[in-house]
């Protein structure tokens, strides 16, 4: 896939400036970079700027494959037309508006003149301007008009049609562009799936006040994350330890030699490789391979190699003689195989929680203080997404349970599930076959609903906390509903 992407974030306007616009554009236009677009970013265009630079772009794109411009900023409609606003753009009444902002039907004319086959508008545009008194009527705070994309393009908006979005309650990024940057990276989702996931999530951060739209008329499907997506230039190790499966062996090294066994998926390869661990020098070897290794180890140990179990279940012996400086690149490996996939993908919806709890325990010991570090900062981008960082939540976190006694069989039934006020229990609508209309529960003792919770959510056991609205023994048998996720 050949792709190209324009970013343009203003908020330095004289009528109001925006907060998030310059943040959301940055932020985004990593992001691109990290999926392999092409990208060029734009920062407080003027008028004159922001139609060179979309015009060059939308002209210039027949050698692509994909072509996506990104907008953060005042937008606007005038009849049912659509405008862009730059940082100079004369916001004293709708014609002088008009005049000075880029009008979208002029980008979408640009599209369909292009030879390339698919193109996406992202438009973070729908924040309301002032209290436009010197507008009409028809104009004032209605945000956006719907508009209808060409063959092949997809059209997506921060808010409903008529609606204006937030520009973000305190954090870095815009309501809309926050809940995209934790979605956009999710592998082998199609974009469809993609955008749907966003507006539930900005549904659910303004608390059902704005709901994100999209028009498409593509007509084959595209991936924003097929597996390309390289790490945060902030993290330390290469792209090919963070993409696990580009890893090429090199035999001469005891090291390489190791890892390539514990590759094989075969426990009598493995086990042997595992016993060699101890040879390893840590001061001789780059730090790359001992990411690796760890994450080659926790690896084995889920896909039950008794050697790796045995290594995992006594991990600060195991893994001790690895910590040097205060940094244990081994574990850290491991940290990052628990919470991200072979590919350097968020694992969303199912962490490699196996030996979490292991993990957890000896970050509490100081002499791996750096590998909490590390922990909180491949996390922070996906605050929105997990409930736990250690940096952030200190004091760890509580979950209210409401459960209900069935009349029929007085069993304890769980209803719901909240976090921070907001429900967390989510019935899953992608089962094979279908999910049952009427709820299917299982039975579990409460005391082992904490142990559930806890490795679902990635969160320590230590650090969770669940309340109930009935008082329940440790030994009572509740009945949990299937078919169900804990999405924060």
């Amino acid at each position: 896939m050949k792709a190209k992407a324009l970013v343009i974030g203003n908020a330095k306007y004289g009528i109001k400036p925006l907060d998030n616009a310059v943040n959301d554009a940055e932020d985004i236009a990593e992001v691109l970079l990290r999926l392999g677009f092409d990208t060029t970013k734009i920062i407080d265009s003027t008028a004159v700027e922001q139609d060179k630079q979309i015009t060059d772009f939308a002209t210039n794109l027949d050698d692509y494959d994909i072509g996506l411009f990104y907008f953060a900023g005042h937008g606007f409609q005038k009849k049912n037309e659509n405008f862009l606003g730059a940082i100079d753009t004369d916001f004293q009444d709708e014609d002088h508006a008009k005049y000075t902002s880029f009008p979208i039907n002029m980008l979408l004319s640009y599209f369909d003149k292009a030879k390339n086959n698919t193109n996406i508008i992202i438009l973070d545009a729908c924040r309301e301007i002032l209290d436009k008194k010197s507008w009409s009527r028809s104009v004032q705070n209605e945000g956006l008009a719907p508009i209808f994309a060409p063959k092949g393009t997809l059209i997506a908006y921060a808010t409903s049609p008529g609606q204006t979005a937030s520009d973000g309650t305190g954090n870095r990024n815009g309501l809309y562009t926050n809940a995209l940057l934790q979605h956009i990276t999710v592998e082998n989702i199609p974009i469809e799936e993609m955008f749907k996931r966003v507006r539930n999530s900005v549904y659910a951060f303004s608390k059902g006040n704005q709901i994100s739209w999209e028009h498409t008329s593509l007509t084959g499907t595209f991936y924003f994350n097929s597996g390309q997506l390289t790490h945060s230039k902030d993290i330390e190790y290469s792209s090919e330890a963070i993409n696990d499966n580009l890893y090429s062996e090199n035999t001469n090294t005891l090291t390489d030699s190791i890892i390539k066994d514990l590759k094989q998926y075969n426990w009598y390869v493995q086990n042997p490789a595992i016993d060699k661990i101890h040879l390893i020098d840590p001061l001789s070897i780059d730090k790359n391979k001992l990411f690796i290794l760890g994450r080659n180890i926790l690896q084995s140990a889920c896909g039950s190699s008794a050697s790796a179990i045995e290594f995992m279940e006594n991990l600060q012996n195991s893994i001790e003689k690895f910590n040097v400086e205060n940094k244990n690149h081994v574990l850290n490996g491991m940290i990052y195989e628990t919470f991200f996939n072979s590919y350097g993908s968020f694992r969303q919806d199912r962490l490699k929680d196996c030996y979490l709890e292991e993990i957890y325990s000896l970050l509490e010991n100081n002499d791996y203080s750096e590998s909490s570090k590390f922990l909180s900062q491949v996390l922070l981008p996906y605050k929105d997404l997990v409930f736990y960082i250690p940096s952030l939540n200190t004091n760890g976190i509580s979950i209210d349970l409401q459960f209900s006694k069935n009349q029929e069989n007085k069993k304890l039934e769980l209803k719901n599930m909240k976090y921070e006020g907001n429900e967390i229990l989510v019935k899953k609508d992608d089962m094979w076959g279908g999910t049952p209309e009427k709820t299917v529960y299982r039975s579990i003792e409460f005391q082992n609903l904490h142990k559930m919770i806890s490795r679902e959510i990635g969160v320590p056991e230590n650090k969770l906390t669940l309340n109930s609205n009935m008082k329940i023994v440790a030994d009572r048998i509740i009945d949990y509903p299937e078919y169900h996720s804990i999405m924060k």
